[in-house]
């Protein structure tokens, strides 16, 4: 079963900002020099686009990180991890981060869908396939789309639905976590090797 293992999807994601420069109050993280400083709308555009993108990408990131603590703490660490977290964000937002890392990692969701944001990365992998592919038909995976564009899709796709189709879901969220869990075995296996 670890031989159907897909692919991690490379993260790129520029260097951290220098510590203690996290407020744009002018006087810990100081405004750009004026020489530096966007002129025209493009050049906005632009580069507000290129922090747009690294921001997507960090996410994606910190929920690699996440999803490897799950396999590599001890129930102690993580906890004090989360301990730690919970300042900066929640268990909700922690679950959603490697929800959306896994859905882009497993290519539930195309890579491209990343520059929508780890929340509509989040909604779109909490679709079966089926429903995926309808909002594919329908043109809703492009990386603009508003998250409002997909709770109402969502709402319209999670009618009630007949006994065969829920069996059908239930089927493949089944084999989605079989294969999960196939992966944490043979990382397991392999941790188990090394000592």
């Amino acid at each position: 079963m670890g031989d159907a293992q897909k692919p991690s999807v490379p993260v790129e994601i520029l260097p951290s900002p220098p510590p203690g420069q996290v407020a744009l109050d002018g006087e810990l993280f100081p405004p750009l020099p004026e020489s530096r400083a966007p002129r025209t709308a493009d050049e906005f555009l632009s580069r507000i686009t290129e922090l747009w993108e690294d921001a997507q990408q960090r996410f994606l990131r910190i929920g690699e990180l996440l999803t490897l603590a799950e396999t590599r703490l001890t129930d102690d660490d993580r906890q004090a991890l989360y301990d730690g977290l919970n300042r900066r964000f929640g268990k909700s937002a922690r679950s959603q981060l490697m929800s959306a890392y896994r859905a882009i990692r497993d290519r539930v969701v195309p890579q491209e869908m990343a520059a929508a944001g780890y929340g509509t990365v989040y909604m779109l992998a909490r679709l079966t396939d089926e429903q995926r592919s309808r909002a594919a038909a329908e043109g809703l995976l492009r990386p603009d789309i508003r998250q409002a564009e997909i709770r109402q899709f969502f709402q319209s796709a999670r009618a009630p639905m007949s006994r065969e189709s829920r069996i059908a879901e239930l089927e493949a969220r089944e084999a989605k976590l079989l294969a999960e869990l196939a992966r944490v075995r043979d990382e397991l296996a392999r941790e188990r090797r090394q000592v």
